[in-house]
């Protein structure tokens, strides 16, 4: 893994130093690592006496019932082997030599502008959405998918984006189209990625 690393970093560096020396070209082809494991790599390799590594039983908590003999053990075993002592100090707390391998400023994947918008975030302007209205003659009467309309419209907001990128940015944003005046222009700001949230239990799928 560590010299799939190294080349993959020695790629990205040279495709750098092109595009910095003889000028942007055309779109590189960035390195991508396809990393195949088994289903519950690291985790219990079996529970009471059944297969749990590289089957469906090691999805999410392969041994949920813990009132069941020998599931604390194999837990503890399980926890272990990520030798968490050489991670924290005895309060619990990160050790700081490896808080220190974390980015700086915007290197943090969170405070990247290319993953997180910040300074690119650009306003939508949003088609009337009650064109995408399914019309309804009786309760049972029609078979729509919602997705497949959020996606029609999510189409055409792409499309509409395109066009007005393509051409002159007006000073006055547009209105929906024939809205009332009332109500809101057709302009969107995205909000902003959401924090994933972890698990209290131990995940070995």
């Amino acid at each position: 893994m560590a010299a799939t690393l190294d080349t993959v970093i020695a790629d990205i560096q040279r495709i750098q130093r092109e595009a910095r020396a003889n000028g942007f070209k055309r779109r590189p082809r960035w390195p991508m690592i396809i990393l195949r494991s088994p289903k519950g790599w690291t985790g219990p390799k079996e529970v009471d006496g059944k297969p749990a590594e590289g089957t469906f039983r090691s999805h999410q908590v392969p041994m949920g019932e813990m009132s069941r003999p020998g599931h604390v053990k194999i837990l503890e075993k399980w926890l272990k082997s990520y030798r968490p002592q050489e991670l924290f100090d005895k309060t619990g707390k990160l050790r700081p030599e490896l808080a220190a391998l974390a980015p700086q400023g915007t290197r943090r994947m969170g405070a990247n502008p290319h993953s997180n918008g910040g300074l690119l975030l650009r306003d939508l302007h949003l088609t009337d959405f009650r064109d995408y209205a399914v019309p309804v003659s009786k309760p049972g009467a029609v078979d729509a998918e919602s997705t497949r309309i959020q996606g029609k419209f999510i189409r055409d907001v792409v499309k509409r984006m395109r066009k007005i990128s393509a051409s002159s940015v007006p000073t006055k944003r547009p209105r929906i189209a024939g809205a009332p005046c009332s109500r809101s222009p057709t302009v969107a700001r995205p909000r902003k990625s959401l924090a994933l949230t972890s698990t209290s239990r131990p995940m070995a799928g």
